[in-house]
């Protein structure tokens, strides 16, 4: 019962059937014991050999996790625009980075091979649960009904028992989670780069505002056509008027609001920030970085929660963006 292969474990079960009342106890306990060797099985199929991606992968999740929570609330703090500050959350977000993309190296590593190893042994483990409960309706004089359950569900169930079984589970749970992530933001990359009505302007701001979301794990943010008309009308206006606010002296565009709707946009806006003084996308971008408000307006919302659009107006050197949601 404690070996490896299938049917020496079924022929050791069936043994059952030719034992009578006063060997079930010993029976009993062996298949306890063979329970216990195959859930310390476990243990070692996770914790053994070279580039076992369990043990290189998982805490680097781990970390990611943990630094992007710690880092996200820096980012999100008031530092009334101190430049030592501005530095030091530019090296939290590179630290952060250079982690994710060694996780990315060993995410895309083929994990079936050892998803493989671990559903062998949580097969024995279900099986020997099994037949213990088999062994127990036998002595309460009941009869055994097997569940029906799908394998890979008992076998997660199974897994999910055990301290080792739990941690692989949450390890894949969390690498699906980061691959998803990866996998979306490579389809919005592409969604922006496609849309026609965009400037390289746009795209290039967007691709960057997306890049530095995902490195602190908050979903990315497609440009909307209309959040983006609202965006470069407010830039025109500044340009062409002289003023520098959120408030326009236009009439019907005094608030973000007001212009999100004259753009006629289906969404709700969440923020807007304004620049002055480059043209340049990655200007605009530090600036904006550098200001403690305009920084919480680009890093808002969760990996499933808050913005998920942007509308981004440069007219020369002046900038507009605004976030949104539909």
């Amino acid at each position: 019962m404690k070996s490896e292969d299938p049917e020496r474990r079924q022929a050791a079960y069936s043994t059952l059937q030719l034992l009578d009342e006063s060997a079930l106890p010993k029976f009993q306990t062996a298949l306890y014991a063979a329970k216990t060797h195959h859930e310390k099985r476990l243990s070692q199929v996770l914790g053994a050999g070279r580039d076992n991606l369990f043990q290189e992968l998982a805490p680097q999740l781990t970390q990611l996790a943990e630094e992007r929570e710690r880092v996200m609330k820096l980012i999100r703090t008031d530092y009334k625009k101190d430049s030592s500050k501005v530095k030091m959350l530019r090296n939290e977000v590179e630290d952060i980075d250079r982690l994710r993309e060694r996780a990315s190296r060993l995410a895309a590593k083929d994990l079936s091979g050892l998803e493989s190893r671990v559903a062998e042994v949580a097969a024995a483990i279900v099986e020997l649960g099994d037949e213990l409960e088999r062994v127990e309706s036998h002595r309460e004089g009941e009869v055994f009904e097997p569940d029906d359950s799908p394998a890979e569900e008992r076998q997660e169930e199974a897994l999910a028992e055990t301290y080792d079984g739990e941690q692989f589970l949450a390890f894949r749970k969390a690498r699906q989670e980061f691959l998803s992530a990866a996998e979306r933001l490579e389809k919005v990359y592409r969604a922006n780069e496609e849309m026609a009505w965009a400037s390289a302007s746009q795209k290039q701001f967007a691709h960057i505002l997306n890049t530095e979301r995902a490195i602190l794990g908050l979903r990315p943010l497609q440009l909307e056509e209309r959040l983006s008309a609202a965006s470069s009308g407010h830039s025109q206006d500044m340009k062409d008027h002289g003023f520098f606010a959120h408030q326009s002296p236009v009439e019907g565009k005094k608030t973000p609001g007001d212009r999100a709707r004259l753009a006629k946009y289906q969404g709700g806006w969440s923020g807007e920030n304004i620049f002055m003084g480059s043209s340049s996308p990655q200007s605009a971008y530090n600036a904006w970085f550098a200001s403690d408000g305009h920084r919480f307006i680009m890093f808002a919302g969760a990996s499933d929660s808050g913005p998920n659009e942007l509308g981004v107006g440069p007219v020369g050197s002046h900038w507009t963006m605004m976030t949104g949601r539909k």
